[in-house]
């Protein structure tokens, strides 16, 4: 219910960022024309769309959790309790990662693709949130937990490696082997230790 308050104020304050945002997914006009007119990060939008997205994910991994981890999360009472701490785990996570890229960016002397990089993942996690707005309910309200596998997982798949492949057409002077060394362990690293974690607490 929150984060869909913070796409209502999103759309409404910010339209005409918000609509293009949207539309950088399929035009690459539209994300060059995203990328001129300077830093989300330094926009009002982007502190909506960084709470949709801290608010909507931890109801992800609550619902699942509920289904597949009866478990890990009967552990964590009330279910509010655990809602709390991925919360305060995404924001942590998030100053982690912001603060290694920075250090990653200043060494290897990456700062303008820096800019791109960023710029990508605030749109994949736009369209990202946005989903789970969809699913989620429908998860939880219609016992379908199964959807985060058939619809969720695929769509955002899809979604991730469209803004991917647009990020490797318009980088320039990046070493790919340095990016890579990053993406595996800043960004796929996390998440595998997140499914070792809940594997150990669940057997």
């Amino acid at each position: 219910m929150t984060g869909l308050l913070f796409v209502t104020l999103s759309f409404v304050s910010y339209k005409r960022k918000a609509l293009l945002m949207l539309r950088a997914l399929f035009s690459a006009r539209y994300f060059q024309q995203l990328l001129r007119e300077g830093k989300l990060t330094n926009e009002r939008i982007y502190l909506y769309t960084t709470l949709i997205n801290f608010t909507v994910f931890p109801t992800l991994i609550l619902v699942f959790f509920h289904f597949y981890f009866p478990k890990a999360y009967t552990l964590f009472t009330p279910p509010l309790l655990l809602y709390g701490i991925l919360f305060v785990a995404m924001i942590i996570a998030r100053v982690f990662s912001r603060l290694f890229l920075w250090y990653f960016t200043t060494i290897f002397n990456y700062q303008e693709q820096s800019y791109l990089y960023v710029t990508i993942k605030i749109l994949y996690r736009l369209y990202n949130a946005l989903l789970l707005l969809c699913t989620v309910p429908v998860m939880w309200f219609a016992r379908m937990p199964e959807i985060i596998f058939f619809v969720y997982i695929p769509v955002f798949l899809i979604i991730f490696f469209a803004f991917f492949s647009r990020f490797l057409r318009n980088i320039n002077g990046m070493s790919l082997i340095h990016f890579f060394i990053y993406f595996c362990s800043l960004e796929i690293l996390p998440y595998l230790l997140l499914v070792k974690t809940l594997d150990i607490i669940y057997n």
